[in-house]
């Protein structure tokens, strides 16, 4: 009960004194939500987490670091700050009758409580949870992931965009498979700075063994995400067998736009043909067609050659992706699968046989600023 005081007392003050009320020198230099979605298959990778997240806290650090976990157990969904506190190293500051944590409204709640209680000069976003990039909901045949997924409830990329204010965050970084996706980079592209992300499926325990040496990373004025990505890459370069897999990409947004318009003059000049994808570069980890996620730079460079426009677009590829790095293969439940073309980011190829997703990606941004003519 005295959580839910604490957290009523927090809010009120919060509501009194806005951010910009207080001179930004004197406020942290970054509030980072991390957000579980693990009301599914991942929950007892929510908790490892959780343990490894609060290893990772120290008392030098200048910032806030708050904790949104959702799991079938009875002690959640709860939110806690992380500040090695007691025993356990963190405080419960809010605790929620079950709730869907794939909703958009439940995300924007819980986005809007940690910011106006939690004021800083920066935010950061982390997103744990299954992943299947802008695929809406029930697409895989596997099982679809979409970007958070609760129980059945899936949470899709338009949603999850509109659930996040306009320039809020420094960084959005997805623990989350394929989710290093032009079409889910641009969608954010006015929501963040930076977005972090695996082109590939990532292998469980994901960030989990990274996390109690890299948190304070996020937490630098100028924030280290290179070196929270190294330390990823680091560790599952270094795993031996099939379980050597890990590719990450640091994009950067405000670069997108450019890369949107030279994608745009391709299309505008290429022919409306579907273009066989079988031979092409795919990071969805699966023997069985259809598939979702081709490498960027190839698709484009089989649609139109090495001319001028291509050397163009390679080069603002180049300005997007700031960092990269992968394996020279990655794996699945369903095998190791080698990499041979790599640009750090992906894109869906649209296929004669897939006429409904077809149409649901013409909804998205991305689509509408380079395909349509």
């Amino acid at each position: 009960m005295r959580y839910i005081y604490l957290f009523f007392f927090l809010a009120v003050f919060s509501s009194c004194h806005k951010r910009d009320d207080v001179p930004s020198p004197l406020l942290p230099v970054r509030t980072i939500l991390v957000y579980l979605g693990g009301d599914n298959s991942l929950d007892a990778e929510t908790y490892e987490k959780l343990v490894q997240i609060k290893n990772g806290w120290k008392d030098d650090i200048n910032g806030n670091l708050l904790v949104y976990q959702d799991t079938p157990f009875k002690d959640s969904p709860r939110l806690m700050e992380i500040n090695g506190n007691g025993e356990r190293g963190y405080t419960t500051i809010q605790t929620y009758t079950p709730e869907n944590s794939a909703s958009p409204e439940v995300l924007s709640r819980v986005i809007n409580d940690v910011t106006q209680v939690y004021p800083a000069r920066s935010y950061g976003l982390l997103v744990f949870s299954h992943g299947s990039g802008w695929l809406p909901a029930h697409t895989l045949s596997n099982g679809s992931r979409s970007i958070v997924i609760d129980n059945k409830d899936e949470m899709e990329l338009a949603d999850f965009a509109a659930a996040i204010p306009e320039h809020l965050f420094n960084f959005i970084i997805f623990e989350a498979c394929n989710m290093a996706g032009i079409e889910v980079a641009y969608e954010l592209k006015d929501k963040a700075e930076y977005i972090l992300a695996s082109s590939a499926p990532i292998v469980s325990p994901g960030f989990t063994p990274i996390y109690a040496a890299s948190i304070r990373h996020l937490f630098e004025e100028n924030t280290d995400l290179v070196h929270f990505a190294d330390n990823y890459f680091d560790y599952w370069n270094l795993v031996e067998g099939d379980k050597r897999s890990a590719t990450i990409s640091l994009i950067k947004t405000t670069e997108l736009s450019n890369l949107a318009e030279i994608a745009r003059q391709i299309h505008m000049d290429a022919s409306d043909r579907f273009l066989p994808v079988n031979d092409l570069q795919n990071y969805d980890g699966t023997l069985d067609t259809p598939f979702y996620f081709f490498d960027f730079t190839q698709y484009y460079q089989s649609l139109i050659g090495d001319g001028d426009i291509f050397q163009r677009l390679q080069e603002s590829v180049d300005r997007c992706v700031v960092y990269k790095r992968t394996t020279p293969s990655y794996a699945t439940s369903e095998g190791v699968f080698p990499i041979t073309s790599f640009s750090g980011i992906t894109t869906y190829i649209q296929q004669k046989d897939l006429v409904d997703l077809n149409v649901r990606y013409r909804e998205l941004q991305w689509y509408k600023d380079t395909y349509l003519k």
